[in-house]
């Protein structure tokens, strides 16, 4: 591919992931990332412990996507079955509410018991070790949802030739496409999800339980909606 072609479509392409990431893209990150936010003890300056994994997670398939279009050129047709994003999504809710629920804390520090806070590492670890793995699959089943700008990078991609330019557009359209999520929820979500910790207080360790349960019933359901589509059950 001309390295003209190549130079006039990739702002093109961060111009489609810019547009997409300020509409659609920052609703449907909503019902996945809020709760994090209001749960998690991060505040605007920590907020990137929740977007990088999960921006890291959409640039892998946009790049991948881009890449095996430019290789197989004209043959490849963008898009993965439905099953395989409700699998992705669910295995990362289930992930990410487990570590919610390991990571749960007493509303008070000192109200546990000694024993209890000795013996309470071994959990919290594991959960540590669960969230960015949940939040980077996150972020993988969001890039697999289909949308019309991306697909008109894949087509882009396929007409350059090569997985190298192929995938350059990708990363291009993904990086416009996280830019806005990550400016919208690394501040202003993140400032919200502390005024909010600040207020609700001794109420904050059930509202974190409940929102670890409504994660892991909405990753349960996708798990089945995958299954039963793919033809597992």
């Amino acid at each position: 591919m001309p390295v003209e072609a190549v130079a006039i479509g990739l702002p093109m392409a961060l111009g489609l992931g810019l547009v997409y990431g300020l509409g659609p893209c920052l609703l449907s990150c909503l019902p996945y990332l809020g709760p994090l936010f209001v749960n998690a003890d991060q505040g605007i300056a920590r907020s990137w412990r929740i977007l990088l994994p999960v921006s890291l997670g959409r640039l892998t398939v946009y790049g991948g996507f881009g890449a095996v279009s430019g290789w197989w050129g004209g043959r490849y047709v963008g898009g993965v079955n439905g099953w395989v994003v409700h699998l992705t999504v669910g295995v990362a809710l289930v992930l990410v509410g487990v570590a919610l629920l390991g990571r749960r804390r007493p509303a008070c520090g000192s109200c546990a018991p000694k024993n209890e806070q000795k013996i309470s590492w071994r959990p919290r670890q594991a959960a540590a070790q669960a969230m960015p793995s949940g939040l980077y699959l996150m972020g993988v089943g969001m890039a697999l949802t289909p949308c019309a700008p991306q697909g008109a990078v894949l087509v882009a991609a396929a007409a350059s030739g090569t997985a190298w330019s192929g995938a350059a557009l990708g990363l291009s359209f993904g990086l416009g496409a996280i830019a806005a999520p990550w400016l919208v929820y690394g501040t202003v979500v993140a400032y919200v999800g502390q005024q909010l910790r600040e207020q609700l207080g001794r109420w904050q360790p059930r509202i974190e339980a409940l929102s670890a349960f409504l994660l892991l019933g909405t990753g349960l359901v996708q798990l089945w909606q995958g299954a039963s589509a793919s033809g597992i059950v």
